[in-house]
């Protein structure tokens, strides 16, 4: 549902934004309605058994909605179970189908137990076994319900007339290829058993597949990387940094030829040093369906746009999302997209979540806090459903969720991009390391390791240590360490205001004939107040998750909308909500796997980079980070400055 709205007057800018927000939820809420499954927690003590009493359902019942739970049950667990409130709903469009071993019937005018049986050849007693509603209630005309396969009805004859074959049930972003792949056949030898798939399969569609067992398609040592237009096995090689003869060897079918749509085997560690460029491409019809989580808090009597920093970044994160969505409208992509507003409370998420269908959801996009993030990602069981963390750079690897994307790279990944560009430059420089005084033994750890690595880049000196004492490092100790002859490189471990003030404005005063470079491996509000003067004499550098190159045309053109549709400035954030929602849907647009979207290469926006590493047994982690110094009082991208960093 892509509303895109509007301001009309610059003066009720604050009153636009919570009018905007309201006006999305209104729309969206009345498209709500109970579904089929809800969510249960685990309390203590509870079994599989006691659970399938307590609610009235079968251990099977409840292992087949929820099948990690086989090795038994843990408190807290979320667990699928069928709503008692949901009411079937007629749907004239709906046709009898056949999934996971069920005929999923509608029922019709004058339909009952009796002609049911005649029909089906199954009891009372067996409907009200697999079908909750009907211990309850009578049959309703377009009502739906479960027919086990078992029982020997007949569905089309001519889909079950061979023996041979079985009815399969065709689901989201499943392909020819990945179909035919599964039960070992050939995409052609598909094709002719489900001829009226020639022209596409189509979701939800019923086709014919040999009557054998699934091959498994989860493989923890490898990645699928889906075959796109263009693309050779040559191709795939240099994208990859893998030869033609190792992708032959993991993916045999090979031999036969390349095919648009083929699922190729790629191993992880391979596919997550993949550092080509990302290249776009929007298929000719391809939609994608977007839910938006984000904690607008609309609810609160009082929005306090001038003083209320969340709800700002939000909006504007919001705001700079929606030119994301128009512009890849304009670029033929078609995009139906949901907002909802998370409240930051997970009683709210479960809400959505349960009354809201996200089957057919290609990406969520949020929530923005960490532990609703981990809410989601254990309430939506779906791989084939990207879930982006859009702003939290706290440590995700817990989540256990491989379909979650982690945008904002970590304090760790900061410092160490900063080392390796140290590392990769570094030419017989005069080193000095000024850390904290503090002894908290993780600080610590990091701390050795940077000198560590330090020291071995030059055996005939060691790297020089500065710590505080009394809270201060003296002026003389940074004079008797700095060298008039060679260039001197200021390494800044610490978080402590007083001490980053302190280090600058001692390196500021110096002159002009020593040779200085100062870098820190985290960069954060402690430099808010440090003077420029400063920063520019020091030829100070750091790590950034976020840069805009505000003489950049692209960069121009986005800020010159924004204002006419906003009348105001992006912020930072809105920068972040347009390049995240563009890069996720474009990559999405182009693959129809998690792995190959986040996979397929690094990509640059407008103020974020995006280079996902895959991490084991979990999601995808953005480890993009700019390299930023300052020349003069301008802001330069190292990576992309020519000339030498002094």
């Amino acid at each position: 549902m892509g509303v895109i709205l509007r301001i009309i007057n610059k003066h009720i800018m604050n009153k636009f934004k919570l009018f905007l927000m309201l006006l999305f939820f209104v729309t969206f809420s009345i498209f709500s309605q109970e579904k089929k499954y809800t969510t249960y927690q685990v309390q203590k003590g509870e079994t599989i058994e006691s659970i399938s009493r307590k609610l009235a359902i079968t251990p099977f019942d409840l292992l087949q909605l929820n099948p990690d739970i086989k090795n038994g049950v843990i408190e807290n667990n979320l667990l699928i179970i069928p709503n008692k409130n949901y009411k079937a709903e007629l749907d004239q469009e709906l046709k009898d189908h056949i999934k996971d071993g069920f005929l999923y019937h509608k029922i019709v005018a004058k339909e009952n137990y009796f002609r049911l049986k005649q029909q089906f050849g199954v009891s009372k007693r067996i409907l009200r076994k697999y079908n909750l509603s009907l211990r309850a209630d009578d049959l309703k005309v377009g009502q739906i319900i479960k027919i086990p396969v078992k029982i020997g009805y007949q569905l089309e004859s001519e889909i079950l007339k061979k023996s041979d074959t079985k009815p399969y049930l065709v689901r989201p972003k499943e392909t020819k290829y990945s179909i035919s792949r599964r039960y070992g056949i050939s995409i052609d030898k598909l094709e002719e058993l489900n001829p009226e798939i020639k022209d596409g399969l189509k979701l939800a569609q019923i086709i014919k597949v040999p009557d054998i067992k699934e091959i498994p398609d989860q493989d923890e040592n490898f990645v699928w990387h889906q075959v796109q237009k263009g693309e050779t096995i040559f191709s795939l090689s240099q994208k990859f940094k893998m030869s033609q003869d190792q992708l032959l060897e993991t993916n045999p079918d090979l031999k036969e030829g390349l095919k648009v749509e083929m699922l190729v085997k790629i191993p992880k560690a391979i596919s997550a040093e993949n550092m080509s460029d990302f290249v776009s491409n929007i298929p000719n019809n391809k939609h994608l369906e977007v839910a938006i989580l984000l904690p607008f808090t609309t609810k609160n009597e009082d929005l306090d746009f001038e003083n209320d920093r969340t709800l700002n970044i939000v909006t504007d994160f919001y705001l700079g999302a929606l030119e994301a969505l128009e512009l890849l409208k304009e670029q033929g992509l078609s995009i139906t997209a949901s907002v909802f507003d998370t409240e930051n409370n997970k009683s709210t998420i479960s809400n959505i979540l349960r009354t809201n269908n996200f089957d057919n959801i290609d990406v969520v996009i949020g929530p923005m806090f960490l532990q609703n993030v981990d809410f989601v990602t254990n309430t939506i069981r779906n791989d084939s459903l990207a879930i982006i963390s859009p702003v939290s750079s706290k440590d995700h690897t817990l989540f256990a969720s491989k379909n979650l994307i982690k945008e904002m790279p970590s304090d760790e990944q900061l410092g160490e991009s900063m080392l390796s560009y140290i590392q990769k430059q570094y030419k017989n420089q005069q080193l000095i390391l000024v850390a904290d005084s503090i002894t908290d033994q993780n600080y610590e750890f990091r701390l050795n390791s940077i000198a560590e690595k330090l020291n071995k880049l030059d055996s005939t000196q060691e790297v020089v240590v500065l710590r505080p004492a009394n809270g201060y490092i003296k002026p003389d100790h940074f004079k008797d360490s700095i060298l008039e002859e060679k260039e001197n490189w200021i390494l800044l471990f610490s978080e402590d205001d007083v001490l980053i003030a302190d280090v600058v404005n001692n390196l500021g005063v110096l002159p002009k004939e020593f040779n200085l470079t100062l870098f820190t491996f985290n960069f954060g509000n402690n430099f808010e107040k440090i003077d420029n003067n400063f920063l520019a004499r020091v030829n100070f550098h750091y790590p950034t998750n976020t840069f805009i190159d505000f003489e950049d045309y692209e960069v121009k053109k986005f800020i010159n909308k924004f204002k006419i549709h906003n009348f105001s400035e992006p912020s930072e954030f809105a920068f972040k909500g347009f390049d995240i929602t563009y890069d996720s849907l474009l990559r999405l647009a182009k693959y129809s796997d998690v792995d190959s979207a986040f996979g397929g290469g690094m990509s640059e926006r407008l103020s974020c980079k995006f280079r996902y590493i895959k991490k084991p047994n979990s999601g995808f982690e953005n480890k993009g980070v700019f390299l930023v110094k300052y020349d003069g009082l301008n802001l330069v991208n190292v990576e992309k400055e020519p000339k030498d960093i002094n």
